[in-house]
């Protein structure tokens, strides 16, 4: 879920949103490298490799909180689509704080780390303990879900599934401004949240402001989730697009969604089906 209330005096804006990690991620390898600079390389994606990437900032962030002064060689393996609204710059971030900390023993405590992760993303604090989850604020404020709701999701079959264009979350954002009927309060993004706990259904959390203002631009989105939910599946984008994804109960579901996919957005798009982590 993911429902946006307001846009706040400093440029973020109000959020609630329900997140889980997955069993799908990059790799990022890292070493000090005994030089004066970071150096970062990527393998198959084209991903900045300049000061605008995340991992990058992260290890200025880290001498800062640190006062240490190495610099580190960082190779990432990357199989999250970039502009895919997974959270996975944001994430490798967070694993290149985690590493740095682990590397250079200065045992920094969960708290801190989430304190230097959201100076990276307002997502970023999520991942540093990765575990299902309501943020709130402009995603900072983090409240795990209770052992029982958590255990409901955890283990969830998911298939993801993106068309061959990213979506800018900048500009997904900016968009709000000029769609300001799309915000809601936050009582209905909390009575979806009341319904779940209570034992509704998954289903029953599935929203995302960002679907429709998305859509009115990438028609192809809303068209191939129409087509899915008219078949019964239970999808919605994630996060500000372009993925999207689907809840699954066996193979033979995740196999007519990919069927469905094809015909609609092509063969060449990515897809996987993975699980919501354990």
């Amino acid at each position: 879920m993911l429902s946006v209330h307001r846009r706040r005096a400093d440029g973020f804006h109000d959020l609630t949103s329900l997140v889980a990690p997955l069993e799908f991620a990059d790799e990022l390898e890292l070493r000090v490298n005994g030089l004066e600079a970071d150096t970062l390389a990527c393998d198959g994606a084209v991903v900045p490799l300049d000061d605008s990437n995340l991992v990058l900032q992260a290890a200025q962030v880290f001498r800062e909180a640190s006062g240490r002064r190495e610099c580190f060689d960082f190779r990432l393996r990357k199989r999250i689509p970039v502009g895919a609204g997974l959270g996975g710059g944001s994430s490798d971030a967070v694993a290149a704080l985690k590493g740095m900390d682990a590397l250079l023993d200065t045992c920094m405590s969960r708290e801190k780390l989430r304190i230097l992760a959201s100076k990276l993303g307002s997502d970023c604090s999520f991942f540093v303990d990765a575990v299902p989850a309501v943020m709130r604020g402009r995603g900072e404020l983090l409240e795990p879900l209770a052992d029982r709701a958590a255990e409901r999701l955890s283990g969830q079959s998911v298939v993801l599934f993106r068309p061959a264009f990213g979506i800018d979350t900048g500009w997904a954002y900016s968009r709000l401004a000029t769609h300001q009927g799309l915000f809601e309060h936050e009582a209905l993004a909390e009575a979806r949240l009341q319904t779940f706990y209570a034992g509704g259904s998954e289903g029953d959390l599935l929203h995302n402001v960002f679907e429709e203002l998305v859509g009115r631009k990438f028609l192809a989105i809303p068209c191939l989730l129409e087509k899915l939910r008219a078949q019964g599946h239970q999808c919605m984008m994630s996060g500000s697009g372009s993925t999207c994804y689907a809840l699954v109960q066996d193979d033979e579901a995740a196999d007519a969604i990919r069927k469905i996919c094809h015909s609609s957005w092509g063969r060449g798009i990515f897809w996987i089906k993975t699980l919501l982590s354990e």
